[in-house]
């Protein structure tokens, strides 16, 4: 890569073995690779080139040197879901279910469908980027697995087709990126019982949960999300024995 050459940002060079054929392809940088550099990244000396409907790509790859873990802050948990997106354990509430609404509107393949998929990765990134990370050293998630798989043949079939939009694992690489710029320890923690206990009184009673409301017989009502997440953060602290029932 040759970079501010004449009206041109970036010229990426590409030459073959054998009849030693060159080219010489100019393009621009953008809004990314720009704050990558601003932010100390090092391009690397690798570059992948891909072809797909929309044209051919030059994917350029970046370094650098993640930061030492933090040894102060805060310990921060959230709970990644379809109807909202993150709900923190400091009452964040980021993002809701319209995006899954409207791909699932779309036809599967047709120009607004793929619209819609890349609207809905960029709410992802925005979303994940909203989250206030300051003054934290240790962030917890829920371990969720196979989730999609899992609901086949338990929900309703419309409701799946909506689920299968769902990035619970796109959301997680792009959280991990961020904690480890940051220097924050990011951890999963086994779902069992996050969504059953309450926060409150430590009760666990599945039927206590009733859609997107959760409500205890201790007098304990919130959002069903929160919720969870003040029970994950409960994990992250004193481990998963925590929230194993009373027998």
């Amino acid at each position: 890569i040759n970079q501010d050459i004449n009206s041109f940002d970036i010229w990426i060079k590409l030459s073959s073995i054998g009849n030693k054929i060159r080219l010489n392809l100019p393009s621009r940088k953008h809004f990314h690779f720009n704050r990558l550099l601003k932010n100390g990244w090092v391009i690397k000396k690798s570059i992948r080139i891909r072809v797909n409907e929309n044209g051919c790509f030059a994917d350029i790859f970046f370094k650098k040197d993640a930061p030492a873990l933090k040894t102060q802050g805060n310990q921060k948990t959230i709970d990644i879901g379809y109807k909202k997106l993150i709900v923190s354990s400091d009452g964040e509430y980021i993002g809701d279910s319209s995006i899954y609404e409207k791909i699932a509107r779309k036809k599967q393949g047709s120009k607004a469908f793929k619209r819609a998929l890349i609207e809905r990765d960029e709410l992802i990134n925005k979303g994940c980027k909203d989250l206030n990370l300051n003054d934290v050293k240790e962030l917890f998630v829920e371990d969720l697995k196979n989730v999609k798989h899992k609901s086949k043949g338990k929900i309703r079939k419309k409701f799946n087709n909506k689920l299968q939009r769902w990035t619970y694992r796109d959301v997680l690489g792009k959280l991990t990126m961020l904690c480890e710029e940051a220097g924050i320890l990011f951890k999963k923690i086994p779902p069992q019982y996050t969504s059953q206990r309450c926060s409150s009184c430590g009760v666990i009673c599945k039927s206590n949960r009733n859609g997107e409301i959760y409500k205890c017989a201790c007098g304990n009502i919130m959002d069903a999300d929160y919720n969870a997440s003040l029970n994950i953060l409960h994990v992250g602290q004193y481990g998963a024995h925590a929230l194993q029932p009373n027998l």
